[in-house]
């Protein structure tokens, strides 16, 4: 096939033509398509940064609150526990100081009750010991009528006054005006004490002993009994 040069010129401008159509009916559309498809695939990348960069901020703040939401949470634990021992402590000191008021007033009221009783008992107990005696122990002549008469006192005799536990003036005085009247004199007797009588009192005068104690009266129930 033989080529002219009209031939090759018509197919140069018509290549030319071609590629002047093919510009700008499809190379500028498309261009301008994936400029635009590039724009905004940069913007949602900008945005999809923006968003991450917020929710980073966020994620921080949250954590930031998050702290501070603990320790004051421990903060409150540790006041409520150191205000709640706090309070145990006083309540307990509080109970004992009152256990403590509780049991010595107890002790005092049980001492005042035990010195009311004595105070009481000493009274009864020069005549329970006289009464006790005169149906169990037994006297001599001078004593039995000692004890319906009222016998004028002579002379002075000394003894030994035995008590179970320590009396005060007042008793002593009695027992020995019992003493005085059982004997018809007048005694001056030196006081000791003897648990083992466990109750009453005895007296050694002259000699002779006069026993109103407990633990004779006692032994001669014991005697009598058995």
């Amino acid at each position: 096939m033989e080529l002219y040069p009209i031939d090759i010129a018509i197919h140069l401008v018509n290549i030319g033509i071609l590629y002047t159509l093919l510009r700008f009916l499809v190379w500028k559309p498309v261009r301008s398509f994936m400029a635009a498809r590039e724009a905004r695939i940069a913007g949602e990348i900008r945005q999809a940064e923006e968003l991450k960069a917020q929710a980073m901020e966020l994620k921080s703040q949250y954590d930031a609150q998050l702290a501070d939401a603990r320790n004051t949470c421990d903060q409150l634990l540790a006041d409520g526990r150191r205000e709640a021992q706090s309070a145990g402590a006083q309540y307990l000191a509080q109970a004992k100081e009152q256990a403590a008021a509780i049991v010595t007033q107890a002790k005092t009221d049980a001492q005042d009750e035990k010195l009311r009783a004595l105070e009481e008992a000493k009274g009864d107990l020069a005549d329970l010991a006289v009464d006790m005696a005169g149906r169990i122990l037994r006297f001599d002549a001078d004593i039995r009528r000692n004890l319906v008469s009222d016998t004028e006192k002579t002379g002075t005799r000394t003894g030994v006054l035995k008590v179970a536990q320590p009396s005060d003036q007042k008793t002593l005085d009695q027992i020995t005006a019992r003493l005085e009247n059982l004997l018809a004199c007048h005694l001056e007797l030196t006081v000791e004490v003897d648990p083992a009588i466990v109750g009453g009192f005895s007296a050694l005068v002259d000699g002779k002993v006069y026993d109103f104690s407990y633990r004779a009266q006692l032994s001669e129930m014991q005697h009598r009994l058995a």
